[in-house]
């Protein structure tokens, strides 16, 4: 039913098929309702006709009657009651007349003789015709003697006076029934009502009396209206009459088969269903040829539309057909090439880049992967990824339009100096990526270094001159990969592993796949592993130099990861910096250790704990109240925490960190500046910080030797330190050497593993005690070395 056509014919089919049948409906409703109404008009007509004759048979009675009163002979033998005589004169006149039967009655009612034996066993009132006698002659009366019914007229028999009643009637039987259904055309029931209440019933159908409604048979009023009846199990029309008569009662009922009744109806309705049929037929006909006249403009619509659909939009749509259509069809033409046109601007916007007009990541890709899958695909080819790292920091100086500016210059460039066959595309926010065609590998790196040569200088935009840091990654096929996904996946590894020099590009190292999961794995299961208290904390101890005792260490964190077993710190640390879960570590750290500090000062042993702070934690407003809430819930002396900082950590914004630090300064808390040396601070802006530690960086301790240059570093900043009231850390120690240069210069405090290898919480006590024990006895080197190397030897050194 989805097609119009179809809908259109079975429209046309339903309006004449609904008219049609409302039509047939009331037509033969009607029809009915008039078929009905004259067969019961001619059964009131019948009814009519019956009643006439039964008076015409009362008039002929009346004639019989008196004819017979007034025969002489009749007479005289009645006034000499003669029977023989009296019933021999009756039957005579009776058979005249064709009478049924005649009585002789005495002026008193009772019976004299009478022609019919049953008549004379009977107990009738005679006496009651007798009442009736001076009635008009053709008003009928009507008696039951026995189990018939009779017509009867009576008249006196005068001499000259009343000396008897002479009484003659017809008998009403089913022959008297057949006569009538003859004269009236319809079936006849009379039905008879004694005066004892026996119903007599004389019918042209067979055994009827069984079947009569109780309506017919009652000796009541009958309905005057025709109605429905069944009888012998057919349905019959009837109308019942009560004869106007003296006497007994006598009911006609006139009855009309229903099939009869309803013939001219039937005829009626059989010739409408045949031109209903004709006209369903005719219908279909029409339905038909309108359905394809009127469709055909729309299907060929709709086969342009599917062509739309396909995206051939070459084809003009031409229809036949009224106005409408030619409009409709000119509408789709338009349609088409509009649709033509958006969807050509839409491409174009979907596979380029909208700032720069390059190939965008999409296009990139199915060029890649045309190359690598098709049958005219190269033997070789080259991809080069190149990433402009400083444009984040453009945007956030000179503005955004800059930024664009420069990656707008960048694209042009590059499509300036790459081969004409080569795509140019930019992959993502500052990446382009170049698919040299035919480059052969020993060629890919040198031609990477000219296209990242051309865009990192010589930007001069918006009056301010430029250089942009710009990394590059190689990778070619099919040596690195024969997949798209591969090939790209590898071309970013080898640009992650790339550097800021202007004379390399990196390429691709087979096994860097292997590193780059192994990153990413990390860098997942570091978040369960804090969240989950997988990381652990081991503590190096700090010897100080002028006691030679041991009174504070150094928490550090380790990780023992479940499948990839024990994680070095300087791994797993970069990773969570670079994606932003320092802070998580750093408050897992800081609980961590302050929780243990409260433990040992609950035993008695009072140390103070370094822990050291990721770059973005010292600018972090938060972290102040959360060491002050960690100190007190553990009731922890504040300045037992010694915060260790990187001076590039501090660099990043002097002002926030001095501000932010000297709040924890107030409190108690004490500040060391790591790894001193390495870093890009300036003494005025190492004044300006609340600092009470620096802690020389472990490059210079381990290749320190008297007369080496790093021993000229080391001594002059621990002269810087001293100068600056603050104390000096030398951290790792490993070697006698290094041990004796930092009595010499007067270092303040010492650790490495020449003093102890990082601890486990469960054994720092007892290496604190053993330590000072041992180490101030010691008063000279070798006792003293001695002692480490026993200290050493206890603890797993």
């Amino acid at each position: 039913m989805s097609s119009f056509r179809k809908r259109l014919l079975v429209l046309i089919i339903g309006l004449v098929v609904v008219t049609q049948t409302v039509t047939l409906a009331a037509v033969l409703a009607s029809t009915a309702h008039n078929v009905e109404a004259r067969a019961a008009e001619q059964l009131r007509s019948g009814s009519s006709f019956v009643q006439q004759l039964i008076r015409f048979r009362a008039e002929e009675l009346a004639n019989g009657v008196a004819v017979l009163a007034a025969d002489f002979g009749f007479r005289e033998a009645v006034a000499g009651g003669d029977v023989p005589t009296i019933l021999s004169a009756a039957r005579n006149n009776a058979q005249r007349i064709g009478a049924d039967i005649v009585l002789l009655l005495d002026t008193k009612g009772n019976l004299v003789t009478a022609t019919a034996p049953e008549v004379a066993n009977s107990h009738a009132a005679f006496a009651s015709l007798l009442g009736d006698s001076h009635g008009a002659h053709d008003q009928p009366s009507f008696m039951v003697f026995g189990r018939l019914p009779y017509q009867l007229f009576v008249a006196p028999v005068r001499t000259p006076e009343t000396i008897a009643w002479v009484a003659m009637g017809f008998v009403l039987d089913d022959s008297l029934a057949r006569r009538i259904q003859g004269l009236a055309g319809a079936q006849v029931v009379l039905v008879s009502h004694a005066s004892d209440g026996t119903a007599l019933v004389a019918s042209t159908l067979a055994e009827a009396q069984g079947e009569l409604p109780e309506t017919l048979l009652a000796s009541g009023a009958t309905p005057a209206a025709p109605r429905v009846m069944k009888l012998q199990k057919l349905d019959y029309l009837g109308f019942s009459h009560r004869l106007e008569a003296r006497g007994d009662p006598v009911d006609v009922t006139l009855l009309k088969p229903m099939s009869e009744v309803l013939t001219p109806y039937r005829d009626v309705r059989d010739a409408l269903l045949v031109i209903d049929g004709i006209a369903l037929a005719l219908a279909a006909a029409i339905g038909t040829l309108l359905g394809r006249s009127a469709t055909r403009p729309i299907g060929d619509l709709v086969l342009a539309a599917r062509r739309i659909q396909q995206g051939q939009y070459e084809t003009a749509v031409q229809v036949s057909g009224g106005d409408e259509f030619r409009s409709l069809a000119a509408t789709f033409n338009a349609m088409q090439r509009n649709i033509a046109a958006r969807e050509a601007d839409i491409t174009h916007h979907a596979y380029h880049d909208a700032l720069t007009g390059l190939p965008n990541r999409t296009l990139a890709e199915r060029q890649l992967g045309s190359l690598v899958s098709g049958t005219d695909r190269p033997g070789f080819f080259a991809l080069i990824l190149i990433d402009v790292r400083n444009v984040h920091d453009i945007n956030a100086s000179l503005g955004h339009h800059v930024g664009d500016d420069v990656l707008r210059e960048a694209s042009r460039r590059l499509r300036q100096n790459a081969h004409a066959d080569d795509m140019v595309a930019r992959l993502g926010e500052t990446q382009f990526l170049i698919i040299a065609r035919d480059c052969r590998p020993e060629r890919a790196p040198l031609y990477a270094d000219q296209l990242t040569g051309v865009i990192r200088s010589g930007f001069h935009l918006s009056g301010v001159s430029l250089d942009l840091h710009v990394g590059c990654g190689v990778c070619w096929y099919p040596d690195h990969g024969d997949t798209a996904t591969t090939l790209l996946r590898r071309a970013q590894i080898a640009l992650e592993d790339s550097t800021e020099a202007r004379s390399r590009a990196a390429v691709y190292r087979p096994g860097s796949d292997e590193q780059h999961r192994r990153r990413l794995t990390l860098i997942t299961d570091l978040r369960d592993a804090i969240d989950k208290d997988g990381l652990s904390l081991v503590y190096q101890p700090k010897v100080t130099m002028a006691t030679r005792s041991v009174k504070s260490l150094e928490a550090l964190v380790r990780w023992n990861h479940p499948q990839l077993g024990a994680i070095p710190p300087g791994e797993f640390v970069p990773l969570a910096e670079a994606t932003g879960g320092s802070r998580r570590l750093t408050s897992w750290v800081l609980k961590a250790a302050i929780n243990q500090m409260g433990q040992w000062r609950e035993s008695g042993l009072e140390v103070d704990v370094a822990v050291n702070l990721s770059a973005p934690d010292i600018l972090d407003p938060e972290l102040g109240d959360e060491i002050l809430y960690l100190l007190r819930s553990r009731r922890v002396e504040p300045t037992q925490l010694l915060l260790e900082i990187t001076e590039s950590a501090v660099m990043r914004d002097p002002h926030l960190a001095a501000r932010n630090m000297q709040l924890l300064r107030v409190a108690g808390v004490r500040f060391a500046i790591d790894d001193f040396g390495t870093g890009h601070s300036s003494l005025s802006q190492l004044n300006m910080l609340p600092v009470d530690e620096l802690k020389i960086d472990r490059s210079f301790i381990t290749h320190a030797r008297l007369g080496s240059d790093a021993a000229t570093i080391v001594t002059s900043t621990i002269e810087l330190g001293h100068r600056m009231s603050l104390n000096v850390v030398a951290e790792g120690v490993e070697e006698p050497e290094a041990w004796n240069l930092l009595r010499q210069l007067g270092c303040d405090y010492a650790q490495g593993y020449l003093i102890s290898r990082p601890l486990p919480p469960a054994d720092v006590p007892a290496f604190v005690v053993t330590a000072n024990q041992l180490l101030p006895a010691s008063d000279s080197t070798v006792l003293q070395i001695r002692a480490l190397d026993e200290l050493a030897t206890r603890f797993g050194g």
